[in-house]
């Protein structure tokens, strides 16, 4: 089957709107991983899942 990419750019989008952009594109990849294999690819995404999706109830080094 053929690749399918989708390209999300703009130019006046603030960081925090950024992440949660990403954040939100995250757990479309997690709820639609049972139909499709979904890879999300930009600067900094790792750090910004990580610390978007880390629980603050759990001491950090208690958590992977």
């Amino acid at each position: 089957m053929k690749e399918k990419i989708i390209t999300i750019s703009s130019k006046n989008i603030t960081s925090k709107q950024w992440s949660v952009l990403l954040l939100e594109l995250n757990l479309l990849k997690k709820a639609w991983s049972k139909y499709a294999k979904l890879e999300l690819s930009a600067p900094g995404i790792n750090k910004i899942i990580s610390n978007g999706t880390r629980r603050y109830d759990v001491k950090k080094d208690q958590w992977n």
